[in-house]
């Protein structure tokens, strides 16, 4: 550990025994990192003091200067750890991403009259934001359809009276029954806000109580003989009694709760909020992380959850299920009334499952439109991944081929591709320890084994997709290590000898693709590449092998000597047609040390 510096030295010697949120900045006076603390005095020293993983460690040597703020209690200290990390967005913490780039449903209750529109950014205006959504086009229909159940006006209107007298015309929203035009006194406060809160309730889920309400007003407005407005009614009550059947009801106990799943790949991770909302699942949230590349699991989850209900700890669900127990459980389960829960079977282990596919899909779509953006994508990818039902794109493959002749010399190849295209630095082959004699089945097992073992210490680069040359007995025996090994995730497939001819692991049957299948060229070019990279690999083997031992029985030549007369001539042929001052023009080698090897070879 480093030497302290003498101001931050100072400052730890007067840290408190009291809850609180501690700052680290650098030498610009950046916070870099926040961090939140039941005794602000142990937590914050033992960042100078004993071991720490490589993060923190390059955390604590850019730390210049420190600051804390004292806070009433853990739970305060929660939540102001979380809205520091969003306004400062320190390098070393894990980030929830904003929504930005999702937009809400506003509804400005500040306002006499609340008006309600798609907005793009969450603002702390006092105003109700419903969402964020994720499907633009959802977004869009649910407008429309709150638009004709419950009309709010959408205008920018400043209506500053119950009874308005500046504006003297509607606007056409009116006519066509999108809205009560508040703004030329239509329309009293109490009814237009009766609106507002079937609104509130229609967002929220709540559903059954709305339908109550406009039987009731559908039944007054038949006694007044208005059977216009209770057609209008009616029509809605239907709408909603329709939305509420397709509707599946997860818990009969009608209460709600938030189902959390999870999904990471290097620096990001996906997280999925499955909303259930009066025991009935209604919407879905999707989140990024980043700078996650080096946490785990457990410190991911809870710095999910810390940010995401810092501001909803007055309308928390009934149960909130997670998929991952997240670091400080004890204590964040008290900062959320205990209502975190770790399933590990029954419905909520599988609402759980639901959770995480959606959000490994939502960091497959990313990933494909990050790469989109960079125009590095090509067809064929994606049609490989349709036509043979791939789980996620196959942008990074690894192909494997043994090469032996009568069991000498056996050696295999690990071919990589990257977006269907060669990518020779990451091209690894493998000399058999544990094999004897002609077992291509054992010589696939030893090098699927050391090259997961690598890909686990960080030194190769894990594949999406391992394509293996062979046909089912090959993709058996090698899925069987993938299975036994910690990347399940990753996809295999096996090649027969008709290059259509595609198998994967459980099915009986093969795939066969279209001839005319422009991904059978990237399955042919990495297949081929896989092979020619063995075979050359096997040849130099061989020759080298052949000509040490020749060269061995020539007294007097050093294995550097050897290795230049290999590097120049490249075979024993050519050194046997050499001549004298050809031999003598190599490091190490005179005239009578020549004469001797063209008399030996």
């Amino acid at each position: 550990m480093e030497k302290i510096k003498p101001n931050i030295q100072e400052k730890l010697a007067s840290l408190p025994k009291l809850p609180g949120v501690y700052l680290m900045k650098n030498k610009k006076g950046k916070i870099i990192y926040v961090g939140k603390a039941i005794i602000l005095r142990n937590r914050v020293r033992s960042y100078f003091h004993g071991k720490h993983d490589a993060k923190t460690t390059r955390l604590v040597k850019n730390i210049v200067d420190l600051d804390y703020i004292i806070t009433n209690s853990e739970r305060d200290a929660f939540i102001l750890e979380s809205n520091l990390i969003k306004k400062y967005k320190p390098k070393y913490n894990i980030a929830l991403k904003d929504d930005k780039d999702y937009p809400f449903l506003c509804l400005t209750t500040k306002e006499l009259f609340p008006k309600i529109f798609i907005a793009h950014q969450l603002k702390k205006d006092g105003n109700m934001y419903f969402g964020p959504y994720a499907n633009t086009r959802a977004l869009h229909k649910t407008l429309r359809i709150i638009q004709w159940l419950f009309p709010l006006r959408s205008c920018s209107r400043k209506i500053e009276s119950e009874h308005e007298t500046k504006y003297k015309r509607s606007c056409f929203n009116y006519h066509i029954g999108k809205c009560l035009a508040p703004c030329i006194g239509k329309v009293s406060k109490q009814i237009y806000w009766k609106n507002v809160n079937k609104i509130i309730r229609f967002l929220r889920g709540k559903s059954d109580g709305l339908i109550e309400g406009l039987t009731d007003e559908m039944l007054s407005a038949s006694k007044e003989l208005n059977f216009e407005l209770a057609a209008q009614i009616r029509d809605k009550i239907k709408f909603l009694s329709q939305m509420q059947k397709k509707q599946h009801i997860f818990f009969p106990d009608l209460k709600s709760r938030d189902i959390i799943g999870y999904y990471k790949e290097e620096n990001k991770a996906a997280m999925s909020v499955i909303k259930i909302i009066e025991g009935k699942l209604l919407n879905r949230e999707m989140f990024m992380m980043i700078n996650v590349d080096e946490d785990d699991q457990s410190t991911i989850m809870k710095a999910f959850i810390q940010q995401y209900y810092a501001d909803k700890l007055e309308e928390l669900p009934y149960k909130i299920i997670v998929q991952i127990k997240p670091d400080d459980f004890k204590e964040l389960n008290l900062w959320l009334d205990n209502k975190l829960i770790v399933p590990q079977k029954g419905d909520n282990y599988k609402l759980i499952e639901m959770a995480k596919n959606n959000a490994f899909n939502y960091l497959e779509v990313k990933r494909l439109e990050a790469l989109k953006k960079k125009n590095r994508t090509i067809p064929a990818v994606r049609e490989l991944k349709e036509n043979l039902g791939l789980k996620r794109l196959p942008l990074k493959m690894v192909c494997f081929d043994i090469s032996t002749i009568q069991g000498q010399d056996t050696v295999s190849s690990a071919v990589f591709f990257e977006n269907g295209k060669p990518q020779k630095k990451n091209y690894r082959h493998f000399i058999m320890k544990t094999v004897e004699g002609q077992d291509d089945f054992a010589s696939m097992k030893e090098s699927l084994e050391r090259y997961l073992g690598r890909v686990k210490s960080g030194d190769f680069v894990k594949p999406d997709l391992i394509v293996i040359d062979g046909g089912k007995g090959q993709l058996s025996s090698a899925y069987s290590i993938l299975k036994d090994s910690e990347f399940e995730d990753i996809e295999m497939i096996s090649l027969a000898k008709r290059i259509e001819e595609v198998f994967l692991p459980g099915n009986s049957t093969s795939i066969i693709l279209p001839k005319s299948s422009i991904s059978i060229k990237v399955l042919k070019h990495i297949r081929d590449e896989s092979h020619r990279f063995a075979i050359t690999f096997h040849r130099k083997r061989r020759s080298s092998r052949t000509l040490t031992s020749e060269l061995d029985n020539i007294k007097g030549i050093g294995s550097e000597t050897k290795f230049l007369l290999l590097n120049k001539f490249g075979s024993v042929e050519k050194i046997k047609k050499a001549t004298l001052s050809e031999l003598t023009s190599v490091k190490g080698i005179g005239l009578k040390m020549a004469v001797k090897i063209l008399e030996e070879l």
